[in-house]
This record gives structure tokens, C-alpha cells and sequence, in this order.
């Protein structure tokens, strides 16, 4: 299966978001970054490189976007793939702060 992925467009940030595989058809990846908290902004706002360019966007992970980025290491993040940490409330990034809870199952 192919899927789509977004890299974040600070510099040195690793962040990386992949289209999740339950995705419905009818669903737009974009709308889908979106709602994972992944900012889409003009990139002459983000990027120096492309002061002229106003049509080309930039792609700023939800790390970044709260100023808590860039991301530097890859972990088990399924927003951002940052490094998670198990924590009572769930799986918490370092960077993004996304939180999965635990299965009943599997946290004792």
C-alpha cells in the first residue's frame, strides 16, 4: 500500500507524519494533517528561501507550531514520530505532546 507522508519544513526538524491506513476514500490527507494538529502557512512566513513564492506552502509539525520543536530524534509518535514516553494518562510525545491512551489490556 502507498501511502502519503509529510516531512515538517523547519530546518533540522525530523518531524514526520504518515497517512493513517484506516483512511476512508472520500477523506483528504491534508484535512486529515490538519486535524493531527500539522500547520499549513504560506511558506514566505516560514522558510526564507521562498520570499517570492506566496502559492508554495510549508509544512510545520505540531512541535513547531507550539514552539516546542524542531524534533530531533524519531520514536514511536504516531503525530509527529517523536520519542513517547509511557506515562499513567498514556503514551506522551516529548515534542508534540500527543497523548495515546493505553489499552486496558496492555497497562497494569
Amino acid at each position: 500500500m502507498i501511502r502519503n507522508a509529510v516531512t515538517c519544513d523547519r530546518e533540522k526538524c525530523l518531524a514526520l507524519y504518515l497517512e493513517p491506513e484506516d483512511l476512508p476514500e472520500v477523506t483528504r490527507f491534508e484535512d486529515v494533517m490538519v486535524e493531527a494538529g500539522w500547520v499549513l502557512r504560506p511558506a514566505a512566513d516560514v522558510l526564507p528561501r521562498y520570499p517570492a513564492e506566496p502559492e508554495v506552502l510549508a509544512h510545520l509539525c505540531p512541535a513547531c507550531a507550539a514552539g516546542r520543536g524542531p524534533v530531533l530524534e524519531h520514536g514511536g509518535c504516531p503525530t509527529c514520530a517523536g520519542p513517547t514516553e509511557d506515562l499513567d494518562t498514556g503514551s506522551t510525545c516529548h515534542y508534540c505532546r500527543k497523548v495515546v491512551p493505553h489499552l486496558a489490556d496492555e497497562w497494569c
